[in-house]
């Protein structure tokens, strides 16, 4: 089922129909959204982001929409980011849980390491709206995944 929800996440972003209203489909666009930094897709962050987008690094340090389209439109599509994300991912295996509440959805992404006791490494927040769902904010962790 991810697979194809993966497969239609294009197709979500330009359909002229309400995408579904579901945890699935929220999942799906995070895991396209970490596809398109990869390939450098700053037309796909453009549609997913809102205009007042931010994110908060494991630093401190806000980035704004503006700021991570064009860091990725500037980075343009990288095998070596490519390398690097599947490593991480190597090394911190996570899993998705998200929570909706009305129009709001909340996507954390939680350690699968014995003993980690349930360590969340990032949160991203998305608003459906006008049929669509796309991210307002995101947090990230520093702490030991």
């Amino acid at each position: 089922m991810q697979t194809m929800m993966i497969a239609l996440v294009p197709v979500l972003l330009a359909a002229s129909q309400p995408v579904p209203h579901s945890a699935a489909t929220v999942t799906a666009l995070d895991d396209a959204w970490l596809q398109a930094e990869i390939r450098g897709d700053g037309d796909y962050l453009e549609k997913l982001l809102m205009g007042g987008y931010r994110s908060i690094g494991a630093d401190g340090k806000v980035a704004s929409k503006q700021d991570i389209v064009a860091h990725a439109r500037a980075r343009g599509n990288s095998p070596k980011m490519a390398a690097r994300v599947a490593q991480w991912r190597a090394d911190h295996p996570t899993h998705a849980e998200v929570t909706i509440a009305g129009d709001t959805a909340i996507l954390t992404w939680i350690s699968n390491k014995p003993g980690a006791n349930a360590t969340v490494s990032s949160c991203d927040i998305f608003i459906y709206t006008d049929g669509r769902w796309r991210a307002l904010y995101s947090q990230h962790s520093a702490a030991a995944i």
